[in-house]
């Protein structure tokens, strides 16, 4: 997702505040988004321990990516249960490399699905590489821009609960924004090298401090930086909308 516009004083305020209280990152991508993809749709709605399992016993059963597409559903199902919904999540994941498997035939490809789809998203600007990935069933912003920057390591900046509230609360995008657009708003302003750390600190951030319920902002280092407390006005430091 390309930057338009660059960072506004306020969000540069809080990114530096985040370095300085949680370090800079850094990211080691594995160059693997399909095997991303379908270790971000086991870990949705469940721990990552349990996800983890999951996409271990899943690797451990099927030899190769074109075997779990083949294999038959309640297969795939019985080697994810441990990741919760696995009745739901099995035939998502073939739905993925069916539909995978159906573009590279129609352009007549003979890749491997991984090489296969490693190529279409490398291909593409991020920003487009972001919406391809939307098109693929059950894939939405957030898992797709995990997939981008956590396995490419590219500029795509994923907007997860604990980013959202607390960049609603820092007063870096607006209360009625949400995350759908939220994606949208930060890919116009964030540096590319911005992208990870921020992601990575926002989300530190909300565990540790700024929590959901009963943050703790007597102690939290941005409470100079912070709308929920009224330091700032979020109509005067969010990232514009227009």
């Amino acid at each position: 997702m390309s930057t338009t516009i660059g960072p506004t004083l306020h969000l540069m305020r809080v990114y530096d505040k985040l370095i300085e209280m949680y370090g800079e990152p850094k990211n080691e991508p594995d160059n693997d988004p399909l095997g991303g993809l379908v270790a971000t749709i086991l870990s949705q709605h469940t721990s990552d321990i349990n996800s983890g399992r999951a996409y271990q016993q899943l690797i451990d059963t099927f030899p190769t990516w074109e075997a779990v597409r083949d294999a038959p559903t309640y297969l795939v199902a019985e080697a994810i249960r441990s990741g919760g919904l696995a009745n739901i999540k099995a035939p998502r994941i073939q739905d993925v490399l069916q539909t995978l498997t159906d573009q590279q035939q129609a352009q007549g490809g003979k890749q491997t699905l991984s090489e296969y789809f490693y190529d279409e998203l490398m291909k593409r600007e991020t920003e487009e590489a972001w919406r391809y990935l939307q098109k693929l069933p059950g894939v939405g912003p957030k898992t797709a821009a995990c997939v981008l920057m956590f396995h490419l390591n590219l500029p795509a900046f994923p907007l997860d609960t604990h980013v959202h509230r607390t960049s609603q609360r820092l007063g870096l995008i607006l209360p009625n924004v949400d995350a759908d657009k939220a994606h949208i708003l930060f890919a116009r302003v964030l540096p590319p090298e911005w992208v990870y750390p921020l992601h990575v600190n926002l989300i530190t951030h909300g565990r540790q401090i700024c929590h959901a319920q009963r943050p703790e902002c007597s102690r939290c280092p941005l409470y100079s930086q912070c709308a929920y407390v009224g330091s700032v006005n979020a109509q005067e430091t969010a990232i514009p909308n227009g």
